[in-house]
């Protein structure tokens, strides 16, 4: 198969030296890029630049959302991807403006905020780029999403899960399997989740990521749209 997995956290600039970003390292979307390159699939990472990287995948890179934007769908669009696993932790908002001691500016548009000023960042809302995906590859690919939650129940977790399957008006154009995980149970080598398909039935669980990298194959390679 060929395999688009993207990875790591965007960051989005206040000034020149700070930035909105989150704690993803990458890691996760690193070993499964290289599991999936071991298994004999052809793999391309869009991993942030910041990120843990595969070894054995081709590499594209990036920082903003814009920038993990255009690169996922230049790649959709001309990669011919069998399967793709969304895996990247993507900003909900980016900033837009910020306000200095009461006087307005756009974000980038100052070098750096001077210390002791007073700072307030307005933040805009970004689209789900998985939402998009099917829409720029072809409905036939087969997509993977990642829901990661912190410290839910099972019943929240499966809510947040259906969701993203909801999120897109047109059915086909949904994900075709989410993994659930939740950041209370990721410690070391152990990283359980539930793969969900989209009538919300269990396709598959694992322990950790080995386990995961298993289940996704075999749900790429036996599951139909």
């Amino acid at each position: 198969m060929k395999i688009l997995i993207t990875g790591g956290g965007s960051e989005e600039p206040i000034d020149n030296v700070r930035a909105v970003t989150n704690f993803s390292t990458g890691r996760t979307s690193a070993f499964l890029a290289d599991f999936f390159a071991g298994a004999g699939h052809e793999v391309t990472e869009i991993v942030s630049e910041r990120a843990v990287k595969a070894g054995k995948a081709r590499l594209v890179t990036y920082k903003t959302f814009a920038q993990l934007a255009a690169a996922l769908e230049g790649e959709c669009r001309n990669g011919a991807y069998d399967l793709i696993v969304h895996a990247a932790a993507v900003s909900d908002y980016s900033p837009y403006q910020i306000v200095v001691d009461g006087k307005e500016y756009q974000c980038g548009s100052v070098s750096k905020v001077p210390a002791g000023a007073e700072l307030v960042v307005k933040m805009k809302k970004n689209p789900k780029l998985v939402d998009s995906l099917k829409l720029w590859s072809g409905d036939k690919t087969k997509v993977i999403a990642f829901k990661l939650t912190s410290n839910a129940s099972v019943g929240e977790r499966k809510a947040a899960v259906k969701k993203v399957f909801d999120a897109n008006e047109n059915h086909l154009l949904s994900p075709d399997f989410v993994v659930s995980n939740d950041l209370s149970e990721i410690k070391g080598d152990l990283h359980p989740c539930v793969i969900y398909g989209r009538g919300m039935e269990e396709a598959a669980v694992a322990g950790d990521l080995e386990g995961l990298g298993k289940a996704i194959l075999n749900l790429a390679g036996e599951s139909e749209l």
